[in-house]
């Protein structure tokens, strides 16, 4: 599988159940980055962050591979710039013509710093 485009390549870190420090069972502790694919940005917002409106919106591009993918998971930039997305939304687009050109299409919120 290879999305169409791909200019970036990334990582998956899903979120999982845990302990803390003490032992206590927790919701959202997020994994080892795993099976690094080739994604891309589709679109990006004019503005990310402006302090009243929330993050922007970021539309990713990633393998199908990863699917199901959750509300929550974060998508590493290997290399490059080392960006990192929370997954708002994701949608699976399978092509009724080629599963060679599914793809996942993640609405994300950029992680600051």
């Amino acid at each position: 599988m290879a999305v169409i485009g791909a200019n970036l390549v990334l990582g998956l870190r899903r979120r999982t159940a845990g302990v803390d420090g003490h032992g206590t069972p927790v919701a959202g502790v997020l994994g080892a980055v795993e099976d690094v694919r080739p994604g891309r940005i589709v679109s990006r917002p004019d503005v990310d962050g402006d302090g009243e409106t929330g993050p922007g919106v970021w539309v990713l591009a990633v393998d199908p591979a990863w699917w199901p993918v959750a509300a929550g998971d974060r998508i590493v930039e290997q290399g490059g710039q080392g960006r990192a997305w929370t997954i708002g939304v994701a949608s699976l687009r399978a092509s009724d013509f080629d599963s060679a050109i599914d793809y996942i299409r993640v609405e994300t919120s950029l992680v600051a710093g």
